[in-house]
């Protein structure tokens, strides 16, 4: 009997010591022990034609690797080159890769040249969420689509109103890449400040086969824009900026206005010549929205923003002007203060800004017919 009852109390010890091992599986662990799992991390990509451009791209790059370092514990941003191809089956091939799995929590991409790809691959991947970084039209049957663009009207208006203050000639300009509507939406502030304020500008597109990308045709352009008289240049070509901001440097007393990011500071070490030219810059700040959205997804957010369509502007820092160390040193304080009031009269309603690209067809025509009245012929 004695033997017996040993045997059941050694069985009740076993028993009780596995029950408590198994209660303990789901606590969290004492100092020095295992920690858990770690929870899967979101994931995010961005497809864009190509990078290297030292303007568009190369901002929304930058807030690939912006969101990387804020939140990469929690969600992976990957960045795909597509290629520098408007072709379709290159552009549904890509997004094919991203959307097919589900794998990822939100695909990006955009720009006025590239967005039709992706609505297409929205319409079909109804259940994955995608974002148009840089919209320039809507497709109201993609409600899987976060739509965003900026402020470039207000934008423009800042930039003609500094460019205003700071000719001596009393004439500026700017090349755009290309006479459409979204390019065009860049100018409608810029336009409306210099003509409120009586002064002359020039209005030029780039002539060329590739009007984003062609340096040489931007220097040409420019030194006959510069020929005409004006003595600030702003520059709305991409790559073919560059040649822009190469001639204005050619001539000491003209200031060039660079556009989508800090061109002084992109150029300052490998182009001090062309850095020294650039007063400041329109930034579309792009990594800025990309970055916050980025945020919303990995807090459980970004969902309710599907299916609008918002535009970042100067209140949400969508946009504005460069203020570096080189603008507070060669813009008086006077005269930032005047650019800083305007910013603040477009925020407060006070000034109402044209708006090219909300334009009806009749209401841009007639806007175009007013711009080519009132530019100097070069």
């Amino acid at each position: 009997m004695k033997k017996l009852l040993t045997v059941l109390l050694a069985l009740f010890l076993v028993v009780s010591l596995t029950a408590c091992s198994k209660g303990n599986d789901d606590a969290t662990p004492s100092e020095g022990g295992d920690t858990p799992a770690e929870t899967t991390k979101k994931k995010v990509a961005v497809l864009v034609p190509f990078t290297g451009d030292n303007s568009y791209f190369d901002t929304l790059a930058r807030g690939v690797t912006k969101a990387n370092e804020l939140y990469g514990d929690k969600v992976e941003v990957v960045i795909k080159e597509v290629g520098n191809t408007t072709e379709k089956a290159i552009w549904d091939n890509a997004f094919d890769e991203f959307c097919e799995g589900g794998d990822y929590d939100l695909v990006v991409s955009g720009n006025n040249s590239y967005e039709e790809y992706l609505y297409d691959a929205a319409e079909r991947y109804p259940d994955q969420a995608f974002m148009n970084f840089d919209a320039s039209t809507i497709r109201d049957t993609c409600t899987n689509v976060y739509n965003v663009n900026y402020g470039l009207g207000p934008l423009g208006y800042v930039v003609g109103t500094l460019s205003a203050e700071i000719t001596k000639t009393n004439r500026v300009g700017v090349l755009l890449g290309m006479d459409i509507q979204p390019m065009n939406q860049f100018i409608g502030g810029w336009c409306q400040a210099l003509s409120e304020r009586g002064v002359e500008f020039i209005v030029d597109y780039v002539v060329s086969t590739t009007p984003f990308q062609d340096q040489q045709a931007g220097y040409e352009q420019t030194k006959d824009i510069i020929a005409a008289g004006a003595d600030v240049v702003w520059q709305v070509a991409g790559g073919t900026g560059n040649g822009v901001i190469q001639a204005c440097a050619e001539n000491p007393d003209v200031w060039c206005v660079g556009v989508d990011q800090d061109q002084y500071g992109q150029f300052l070490e490998s182009q001090p010549d062309w850095a020294k030219t650039i007063i400041t810059s329109a930034q579309k700040n792009s990594d800025v929205v990309l970055a916050e959205v980025v945020k919303m997804v990995v807090e459980g957010t970004f969902n309710e923003k599907l299916g609008k369509t918002e535009a970042w502007s100067l209140d949400t820092n969508g946009v504005g002007l460069s203020n570096n160390e080189f603008y507070q040193a060669n813009v008086s304080e006077e005269i930032r203060a005047k650019v800083d009031q305007a910013v603040k009269d477009i925020q407060d309603g006070k000034i109402t800004v044209v708006d090219t690209l909300a334009m009806s067809n009749e209401e841009y025509a007639s806007w175009t017919e007013w711009r080519d009245a009132n530019k100097v012929n070069k």
